[in-house]
C-alpha cells in the first residue's frame, strides 16, 4: 500500500491575507482612487441606514457584485470577512439569549449583515487601489503626509494580523496557554499579556521604526509637494510588425562622449 504523505499546515508568510492589494485588469481597478473611495462611502451609509430585509438582500447582491467585479474570488471574500464571521456566531446566539428566539434572531442577522457589508467596501479599496494611487488622488483634500501616514496605517493592519498568528504559534510551541479554551480561565490571563501582547508591541514598533527610516532614506517629506507616478500611463501600446531594417533606421544614434573640463 502506498502511504500517503502528511499533511502540514501552509506558512503563514507565503499564503494570502485579508486585504491585500491584488493586480488584476478589472473596471474596479481602472476607477479613480476618489471614485472608489465616493463608492465605498455611498454603500458604507446604504449598509448603516438598512432596516428591512429587503432592503438588506438588495444591499448584499449590490457589493457582493461590486466586489466581483474586481476579480476577486471567494477564497478573497471569505478571508476579508471570517473574522466578522466568528463575531455573527457570538453576536446572534447572544441576542436569541437575551430577548428569546422570536425577537432577538432577526436583530442579531441584521447587525451581523450591516457590519459585514458597511466593511466590505472598504476591502475592495485597499484590495484595488495602491497606497500611491490613494494618496494621489486625495492630495487636494488632505495633506500628503496625512495621507501617507493613514493608508500606510491601514495597509499594515492585515500584516500584524498575520504577525499575530506567527507569534500565537511560536509562544504556544514554548507552553504558553493561549487557546481561547485556556483563555477562559483568569489565570491563563498573565500568558497572554507577557506572551502575546508585549512581543506584538514590540514588534509594532519594530515596524514602524523601519517604516520611518525607509522613508527618511527616500527624502519623504522634504518638500511642501510631491509627485506621484500613474502606473497606469506606463504601459505603451504594442508596436506593430515592421522589418529589421526600418527599425534599425529609427534607432537614435550614439551621443557622442562629452569631456569635462575645470573651469
Amino acid at each position: 500500500m502506498r502511504k500517503r504523505l502528511p499533511k502540514y499546515r501552509s506558512s503563514l508568510r507565503s499564503c494570502d491575507y485579508a486585504c491585500q492589494f491584488a493586480a488584476h485588469d478589472s473596471p474596479v481597478h481602472r476607477l479613480g482612487a476618489g471614485w472608489k473611495l465616493g463608492m465605498g462611502m455611498f454603500l458604507s451609509t446604504l449598509a448603516a441606514g438598512g432596516r428591512t430585509p429587503g432592503m438588506l438582500s438588495v444591499l448584499v447582491l449590490v457589493t457582493l457584485a461590486y466586489y466581483l467585479a474586481a476579480r476577486l474570488t471567494l477564497a478573497d471574500l471569505w478571508r476579508d470577512v471570517r473574522l466578522f464571521a466568528f463575531q455573527a456566531a457570538l453576536v446572534i446566539p447572544l441576542y436569541c439569549l437575551i430577548e428569546g428566539v422570536e425577537k432577538g434572531l432577526w436583530p442579531g442577522v441584521r447587525i451581523s449583515t450591516q457590519i459585514v457589508l458597511f466593511y466590505l467596501p472598504g476591502a475592495v479599496f485597499l484590495r484595488t487601489t495602491r497606497t500611491s494611487e490613494a494618496m494621489a488622488g486625495l492630495r487636494r483634500i488632505i495633506p500628503y503626509r496625512l495621507s501617507f501616514l493613514v493608508f500606510v496605517s491601514i495597509r499594515f493592519v492585515p500584516v500584524f494580523f498575520r504577525e499575530l498568528e506567527d507569534i500565537v504559534a511560536l509562544q504556544r510551541m514554548r507552553g504558553a496557554r493561549l487557546s481561547p479554551r485556556e483563555q477562559l480561565n483568569p489565570r491563563n490571563w498573565p500568558d497572554l499579556f507577557n506572551c502575546l501582547v508585549l512581543p506584538l508591541m514590540v514588534r509594532a514598533l519594530k515596524t514602524a521604526d523601519e517604516v520611518s527610516r525607509s522613508a527618511e532614506a527616500r527624502a519623504f517629506g522634504l518638500y511642501p509637494e510631491r509627485t506621484y507616478l500613474d502606473t497606469s500611463k506606463l504601459h505603451d501600446p504594442v508596436p506593430s510588425h515592421r522589418g529589421q531594417g526600418e527599425l534599425e533606421q529609427q534607432q537614435p544614434a550614439e551621443a557622442p562622449a562629452l569631456s569635462v573640463k575645470n573651469v
